[in-house]
């Protein structure tokens, strides 16, 4: 006889960054009053993370934007290409906004409770439920929901942990003040090329939320990333010599390494202990955006928990991770020489049709187009490699 399911549901949520704080409100939001935990090792909420993206899909915090930008460059010594577009604007959320905003709302949730400090061990599926060790002693709940990404008791079974040898796109990002006027603040550099060759696709990204101050990233896509202090070395000679600058101060610095790689499929996960966010697939595998993709997984996931039904959602199309796959296939291939790819796209793509590919919302002639824009004979190889492993799988 099975074992019996405790008498109502209650639901255990692991990390309260993005996405167990965005899972946790989308489940309020839905009316679910059954207990809700989430618990956390980290004491406090910092504003420790940027968030950027294309407005192209609704989400509950488009409110909480803080920059649009109608433009963006991907250039290169001696090119320059602009994008523009008016419908869907470059944003930035900035996370003190998001996290000043949930928390609020989880507060006076009666049902709803946050554990801070609270360390995360092993998990395990027993009498209908799962139980959880931490540091606050034993949690168990009906299902719960991993949101720790590489931390979590999930990921182990999904992907490796960012490192030496794994496809990541590592960055250590400054924010800068100037006191005179360095930037446009009209127009992002999404991607500038104009850095040091460090045998991987290595460029600049720089957000302008003013004349005098911005947010520049020394960003690499590759397998092994270059230390922290190269990083800042390299943004200290591209202030100087593309922006002219002799002084500026550095208020804060993040950094991190995104896998740029697609995670397993949601029918081998456990319909009691679901990934969600970094682990389930929420970050964009070929660009590493993920505020939007994880926003649509978990309204995705409440729907299901509303509804009674189990397992973890898919996530984007399958054309678009075929596509991803391809990306990837060439990148690792050859990393530095990757770049040209990236300038075509901006030469040859409309800026509308780039915010679509980049935010899983392209449509078959955005598609088609933007295959046209890419050489043909490496993309072509990719596509048979990626081809002849899933036949294979």
């Amino acid at each position: 006889m099975p074992a019996a399911s405790p008498a109502s549901p209650s639901y255990l949520i692991l990390g309260a960054g993005l996405a167990g704080l965005s899972l946790a409100d989308a489940l309020l939001r839905r009316g679910v009053r059954d207990p809700i935990t989430v618990a956390d090792a980290r004491d406090r909420f910092d504003n420790d993370r940027t968030w950027c993206f294309w407005d192209v899909h609704p989400h509950p915090y488009r409110h909480l934007i803080s920059h649009r930008w109608p433009a963006w460059t991907i250039e290169a010594r001696g090119a320059v290409h602009r994008q523009t577009s008016a419908g869907a604007p470059y944003c930035h959320l900035p996370a003190d906004r998001f996290y000043a905003d949930v928390l609020e709302r989880l507060a006076a949730a009666p049902n709803c409770d946050l554990r801070l400090g609270t360390t995360i061990g092993p998990a395990t599926e027993r009498d209908g439920e799962v139980a959880v060790a931490t540091s606050a002693g034993e949690l168990a709940a009906t299902r719960v929901f991993d949101a720790l990404a590489t931390g979590g008791p999930t990921w182990p079974t999904v992907a490796p942990v960012p490192g030496p040898g794994v496809l990541c796109q590592r960055f250590l990002g400054q924010f800068v003040e100037t006191d005179e006027p360095a930037f446009d603040p009209t127009c992002v550099r999404l991607m500038d090329f104009d850095v040091t060759p460090n045998g991987e696709l290595h460029f600049m990204y720089l957000l302008p939320f003013s004349a005098t101050s911005a947010l520049v990233e020394d960003t690499t896509i590759g397998l092994v990333g270059t230390p922290d202090d190269d990083r800042r070395a390299e943004i200290g000679r591209y202030l100087r010599e593309r922006h002219g600058l002799a002084a500026w101060r550095v208020v804060r610095e993040e950094a991190s390494a995104i896998p740029m790689l697609g995670v397993a499929s949601a029918r081998r996960q456990s319909s009691r202990l679901i990934p969600v966010g970094t682990a389930a697939g929420a970050v964009r595998p070929s660009s590493g955006y993920a505020f939007v993709r994880t926003q649509r997984q978990v309204a995705a996931l409440a729907d299901r928990v509303v509804a009674g039904r189990t397992g973890a959602p898919r996530i984007g199309r399958r054309r678009d991770a075929f596509l991803d796959r391809v990306f990837l296939e060439v990148l690792q291939e050859d990393p530095a020489g990757f770049s040209p790819n990236f300038l075509r796209l901006g030469r040859h793509l409309a800026g509308d049709r780039l915010a679509r590919f980049m935010m899983d919302a392209a449509n078959p002639l955005d598609h088609f187009l933007l295959i046209a824009a890419l050489p043909k004979p490496p993309f072509l190889l990719g596509a048979a490699r990626v081809g002849r492993r899933r036949l294979a799988s």
